[in-house]
């Protein structure tokens, strides 16, 4: 089992994307239980409330969890919710990129992109550039992206499956890949700050991610899940840990399953300024 955390987050302000349920409804509950104030990102906002109301058990204080809007598949909605973010808190100690999807088949976004890269990517890229300042402020943020072990697949060239044939797995696979290389590239140009970047893999978790698939595999990976999955309290542990251990505090571009940093692939700068670069325009940030 793993150690239980030692720490106050008293006075930090947190947000957990796709918090409404899995993964992500428990890092936020972690969270809660070290004193943080959190803030559930959430596209349905009864699911929030509901999620809200969950997390708040056990002795949390109902006025220290919020829910806000926030579909990371769409641009308006991220700029609306980091507008509305920095006027109400001004502040952010812990941003956890949680929130991702695959699909069967090939969907597009509000934006027109491809859905998948939309949701796994380009969200978690457009909602850390816009939140870069309060983390700042914070003076001691830090970014923690939830990936997969399930990483390949990459074609730079053809990030939204415009050329291959459309297959959802691995539009997954490389999504995972891409925002793993984003966490390098923060990480290298948050360098002598005090905001960290680093990135976790969950394991194999019982979740409903893969609500929007259907076929064989994503048959196959039901049947799995029932059989293997690590619950989503176990799934969350290490990115809360990464979240919020004392011992990670100025550590940055790191790659950690089960609380051990392990090699990670995909490291290439000029891969990752060029990934860096598309995104950039499909989203219309500057660069930092």
């Amino acid at each position: 089992m793993a150690e239980k955390l030692d720490v106050d987050l008293t006075n930090a302000v947190t947000l957990v994307t796709g918090a409404t349920g899995g993964i992500g409804k428990e890092i936020a509950r972690g969270l809660a239980r070290l004193g943080a104030s959190i803030v559930v990102g959430a596209r349905n906002l009864d699911r929030g409330e509901a999620a809200r109301a969950d997390i708040a058990t056990g002795g949390t204080d109902p006025a220290r969890v919020s829910v806000m809007k926030l579909d990371v598949a769409d641009q308006a909605s991220i700029r609306a919710f980091g507008d509305a973010f920095r006027e109400r808190f001004g502040t952010l100690t812990v941003l956890v990129n949680n929130a991702g999807a695959w699909f069967t088949d090939r969907r597009q976004s509000p934006d027109g992109i491809e859905l998948t890269f939309a949701t796994n990517v380009l969200g978690p890229h457009l909602l850390t550039e816009l939140l870069l300042e309060p983390l700042r402020a914070s003076g001691h943020g830090r970014v923690v992206n939830v990936v997969s072990e399930f990483q390949g697949n990459y074609d730079g060239t053809d990030l939204q499956f415009n050329r291959r044939p459309y297959d959802g797995f691995k539009a997954y696979n490389q999504s995972k890949q891409a925002l793993a290389m984003l966490t390098w590239g923060l990480a290298s140009r948050l360098a002598g700050t005090r905001v960290t970047a680093n990135a976790t893999a969950p394991g194999f978790v019982k979740t409903d991610f893969n609500q929007n698939a259907h076929g064989l595999r994503a048959t196959m990976i039901n049947l799995s899940a029932r059989l293997f999955a690590v619950s989503p309290e176990k799934g969350a542990d290490t990115p809360l840990w990464a979240a919020a251990a004392p011992e990670l505090d100025g550590v940055s571009g790191k790659y950690f399953v089960g609380r051990k940093e392990k090699e990670a692939k995909s490291r290439e700068p000029d891969a990752i300024a060029e990934l860096e670069r598309q995104c950039r325009d499909l989203t219309q940030t500057p660069s930092h």
